[in-house]
């Protein structure tokens, strides 16, 4: 995404953090503490200050965040929409509900006071045990009217948030009840995927990037940006059997979206996400399976 257009109209940075074992140790907070710094503040502050001619980054910096995880048949949703002091992070509320997996969008954009009033709201969606982001701005408005004739009147109901996020999020919800996947106990991760793609056709050749969950399985379309896969340290200071710390290394995944992503190689501890649609399983969080 060219810096421009991150200057002028708010977007979205997305996280996915998975857990194979949520009644475990979480993750070292320390060490999210670290990613966000390096992948979202300093990121924003590289935007605003090479869109500006300048270092100076009162003008552009995060906004607000939603976070939203599954456990079990539960979802559990919260939304910092407005996020006025620049000293507040989203670390707490990320690790806040231990969870097989936890979705979070951060909202990125210019610093008025009617800000709030002209961008959508920044909550994930959810219905049943099913939650969804979406990076994008906003839909053109014959994708937004495709979109809404396409979708069953008892899904329609549920909408909450009334943003575009959530209007593709019910969309492929409408994908998978039309595969008689939404009534069933658990969607198959190659349904989840083919839910994605046909959803992923109604919204044209642009950048697309939209994460969902059930707790069981998280499925994602990337297209545009850029998308590392992280994982924690392993802990130091005691002795662990090599097969206990390759269970270790496999427990957790972080997925992060940039949407200016830089084109040099990835960080160190990161690996790149190549572009598609895919599908990870909660219990094999570092296996990604595509078509």
């Amino acid at each position: 995404m060219p810096r421009w257009y991150a200057a002028v109209v708010a977007t979205s940075y997305l996280l996915a953090l998975l857990d194979a074992r949520p009644t475990g140790s979480q993750v070292p907070a320390a060490w999210l503490a670290s990613v966000l710094e390096e992948r979202l503040h300093a990121r924003v502050a590289l935007v605003a200050g090479g869109a500006h001619g300048t270092t100076d980054t009162s003008t552009h910096r995060l906004r607000g965040w939603s976070v939203a995880s599954v456990v079990g048949n539960e979802t559990f949703v919260q939304a910092r929409p407005i996020v006025r002091d620049a000293k507040n992070e989203p670390v707490e509320d990320v690790l806040r509900t231990p969870a097989p997996c936890t979705l979070a969008s951060f909202h990125v954009g210019t610093d008025d006071e009617r800000f709030a009033e002209t961008h959508p709201s920044v909550r994930l969606a959810r219905f049943r045990r099913w939650i969804g982001t979406r990076a994008e701005a906003e839909l053109d408005t014959d994708t937004r009217r495709r979109m809404r004739e396409e979708i069953p009147d008892f899904l329609a109901r549920s909408q909450t948030v009334n943003n575009d996020a959530e209007l593709v999020f019910l969309r492929f919800l409408a994908a998978l009840h039309a595969a008689g996947a939404l009534g069933a106990p658990f969607a198959t991760a190659e349904e989840v995927r083919r839910a994605l793609r046909t959803t992923a056709a109604l919204l044209g050749d642009g950048p697309i990037n939209v994460m969902v969950s059930d707790g069981r399985t998280l499925g994602v379309i990337h297209r545009g940006g850029t998308m590392y896969s992280l994982a924690p340290p392993l802990p130091v200071g005691r002795m662990v059997r090599p097969e206990d710390e390759a269970r270790a290394a496999a427990r957790h995944n972080l997925l992060w979206y940039d949407p200016d992503g830089p084109p040099e190689l990835p960080p160190t501890g990161a690996e790149r996400v190549a572009e598609g649609i895919f599908s990870i399983e909660c219990l094999r969080p570092r296996t990604l399976a595509r078509e």
